[in-house]
């Protein structure tokens, strides 16, 4: 079985590549507050996907907290309060 931190890089490169090098900080924010069993979904659908095949339920249910998450992560780093903190 890969490892967590293998899992995460391999999540990382995926969203680096479709979203540009803007979106990587993102990336690292939600993917460091996903559980374990999530992450093993995750990995789990991203794999399903390069195969071809459906994705179980499970998979599905993971990508789709992962997208909303990195959606969320997004408005409030785009959001006035959200940036506040960036500030010099």
């Amino acid at each position: 079985m890969t490892s967590v931190r293998k899992r995460v890089e391999m999540l990382e490169r995926t969203q680096s590549v479709r979203g540009g090098a803007g979106s990587d900080e993102i990336v690292r924010r939600v993917l460091g507050r996903v559980s374990d069993a999530d992450l093993d979904s995750l990995g789990s659908a991203a794999h399903a996907v390069a195969q071809g095949r459906e994705l179980t339920p499970a998979e599905c249910a993971a990508a789709e907290a992962y997208a909303s998450a990195v959606a969320r992560e997004s408005a409030a780093l785009r959001s006035p309060r959200g940036q506040k903190g960036q500030l010099r």
